[in-house]
């Protein structure tokens, strides 16, 4: 039988709708090599990561959002999801010494919704911004760049809320 990307698409779908993963992820994986247009083939690794971020595996998940976005640079929901991923790090991420510390995780997925032209998510992200006085303690400026010792590994420029 002729390998088809309609029919790929629409099986792992499915098998996704019933959380069958072990189903659904070789079938999106054969859909992204069926793919004919970028498009198509950012959408089933879009529906890849989605799938491995529900799974936990939030840097793995991150990478295939990174190759959605590669593949087709037009689509900014691959951001979006990154943000995503951000947003939903910070018991991961929290070291539970520095309120500003513990924050720059909402800049970085404040960057990536940026990215995705998302400004709602922007402003929730900005709300949980470390706060002038936060950042003040640390002994830190606006502007400054911050690691996060965390899986996200990101190096964000340093922003605050505003005023406290």
């Amino acid at each position: 039988m002729e390998q088809d990307y309609g029919l790929a698409k629409n099986l792992a779908l499915k098998y996704l709708s019933a959380d069958n993963y072990d189903k659904a992820i070789p079938l999106f994986k054969e859909a992204v090599e069926l793919a004919k247009t970028p498009s198509e083939k950012s959408e089933m690794l879009i529906y890849l990561g989605s799938i491995e971020a529900k799974r936990g595996t939030k840097s793995g998940a991150r990478e295939i959002f990174r190759q959605a976005a590669a593949a087709d640079p037009s689509n900014k929901e691959p951001y979006e999801k990154i943000g995503d991923l951000y947003m939903n790090s910070v018991a991961d991420c929290s070291k539970q010494k520095s309120l500003a510390e513990d924050r720059l995780v909402y800049i970085a997925a404040y960057d990536m919704y940026l990215r995705a032209g998302n400004n709602a998510k922007m402003a929730q992200a900005k709300s949980q911004f470390p706060s002038t006085t936060e950042i003040f303690e640390q002994d830190w400026k606006e502007g400054d760049s911050k690691r996060i010792d965390c899986w996200v590994g990101e190096t964000v420029s340093l922003k605050t809320r505003g005023k406290d």
